[in-house]
């Protein structure tokens, strides 16, 4: 069976393509990206959608933070404020009056990103910032563990809308992802979708 035509930039089928859908955005607070490295391989990963958005973003791919690894010397460099829920975590709010400093968002899923910050103190030691979101996730293809969860790129646009008090700058990154969620839903059926995702919370 020969391949479909991929799209080099967002590595989506042209089908689907998302550039037609991505406009660039100079974020004033810098995004980095910890990415587990199974989320490269989903195909509706939100991260792409930053990735391409963002004029400030960059991405590791990673599981493991090794000592001596090019990774644990830019967490030293940077001193980023993980996005993570914690005790001790700020709100966004909170760091408005800050300086501006690197905010890193670990892509994986819920288990998988507890693992990866239970076996890297660099991460645990981090100052940390909540969000505390005032909808419902509009990811509605992926089980979460709760329902105030938010998507690697929602999270993204939560805090720096709310850093920069702008909505409206980043809502086309929102709109990308509800694009790419409808074909994925148009992909797989209504009913399939129905059957599948109607219970959106993820087994503990």
């Amino acid at each position: 069976m020969a391949k479909r035509p991929t799209c080099e930039r967002c590595q989506r089928p042209q089908s689907v393509c998302l550039c037609p859908h991505i406009k660039a955005i100079n974020n004033q607070w810098p995004v980095h990206i910890l990415q587990h490295p199974h989320e490269t391989k989903h195909a509706i990963g939100t991260a792409k959608i930053a990735q391409l958005s963002l004029k400030h973003c960059q991405t590791t791919v990673c599981e493991t933070i090794l000592p001596g690894s090019a990774f644990e010397a830019w967490l030293k460099q940077h001193n980023p404020i993980l996005v993570y829920p914690g005790e001790q975590a700020n709100t966004p709010r909170n760091l408005i009056d800050q300086p501006e400093r690197t905010l890193l968002l670990v892509d994986a899923s819920w288990r998988k990103s507890r693992r990866m910050l239970f076996e890297s103190p660099m991460l645990q030691n981090l100052q940390r910032v909540c969000l505390q979101p005032s909808e419902p996730s509009r990811y509605k293809i992926r089980k979460t563990p709760s329902l105030d969860s938010l998507s690697t790129l929602e999270a993204i646009v939560e805090l720096l809308a709310t850093l920069e008090n702008s909505q409206e700058k980043y809502q086309p990154m929102l709109n990308a992802m509800d694009w790419m969620i409808e074909k994925q839903i148009e992909k797989i059926g209504p009913e399939q979708f129905k059957k599948n995702y109607t219970d959106k919370l993820e087994n503990p």
